[in-house]
């Protein structure tokens, strides 16, 4: 009989749990233990893992090292987690570290990846299944699944999009990765580019921007992630989605980011650099 491989997962998102219920369901691997962030950990589409034996809640493995260290597991598999590993981890599975990322590497590396395709009008992206190293989102690639990003695709459906090509990766390539003949393509870390992280002022809308562009960060940035933020005489309001306005009979006058008019479900027309763009789902914040 075959001997099980021996398995740690890092896992914490809607994503992460596909790859959990995966391997928990498949006879040929020996979950050995699983690491996941805490319960009341604010991060999008987190998953509370049940509270068992070999689950551990925590925000930071490489506390954890010697006990990875110890169950001298042949893979891990990590998926939603951005802590950069010691070397002693790295280092430890037999076979890898593994992951997923999504972008077509080595493109758009990094932080912050998704929102930043969005707002930049992506019409295409892929979730990529590679090797950890040293090297950010450097290692060898396994395999790559690609997916469409529609024009009225917002955050949350791209996000449904990655779950289903990690669960497509996973079950096409771990059969593979068993018998030890996967795919093993190296990057040239020479090539491709880098996301940072986004923060608060990413979130900001600049009216003296086009229409398309407002509308693609409002996307980019919708639930559950944190919102855009639009100023409106001098006040800050949480955007949930928009819709571009091209041909409105009056308001072209008016400068960018003067209001248009408010209408009955209280959305707002907003006069942009090229057009008007209509802010749905508007919270007002206050500090």
């Amino acid at each position: 009989m075959e001997n099980k491989l021996k398995i740690v997962l890092i896992v914490a998102t809607t994503s992460g749990k596909i790859i959990y219920d995966y391997f928990i369901k498949n006879k040929f691997v020996d979950v050995l233990q699983v690491f996941t962030l805490p319960d009341a950990k604010n991060v999008p589409r987190h998953v509370v893992f049940p509270d068992l034996k070999n689950i551990i809640k925590t925000e930071k493995v490489d506390d954890f090292s010697d006990l990875i260290l110890s169950l001298n597991p042949d893979y891990i598999f990590v998926e939603g987690w951005s802590e950069l590993f010691s070397s002693e981890i790295l280092e430890c599975p037999k076979l890898g570290i593994i992951g997923f990322h999504p972008s077509e590497l080595p493109n758009d590396r990094g932080r912050s990846v998704l929102a930043w395709q969005i707002e930049d009008n992506y019409s295409q992206s892929a979730v990529s299944m590679f090797y950890y190293n040293d090297f950010p989102d450097g290692g060898d690639i396994i395999g790559q699944e690609y997916f469409k990003i529609e024009h009225n695709d917002y955050i949350n459906d791209v996000l449904n999009k990655l779950d289903y090509c990690i669960y497509s990766l996973i079950r096409s390539y771990f059969p593979l990765l068993r018998k030890g003949i996967a795919p093993r393509k190296k990057q040239n870390i020479n090539e491709g580019n880098f996301r940072r992280l986004r923060t608060s002022k990413d979130s900001l809308i600049n009216w003296n921007e086009n229409s398309d562009n407002i509308y693609n960060k409002i996307r980019a940035i919708s639930k559950p992630y944190p919102l855009a933020i639009a100023k409106i005489n001098n006040e800050y309001f949480n955007v949930e989605k928009s819709e571009i306005i091209n041909n409105l009979p009056f308001g072209k006058e008016l400068p960018p980011g003067e209001l248009v008019a408010k209408l009955h479900d209280d959305s707002l027309i907003i006069r942009t650099r090229n057009s008007f763009i209509r802010l749905i789902g508007l919270t007002k914040i206050t500090k």
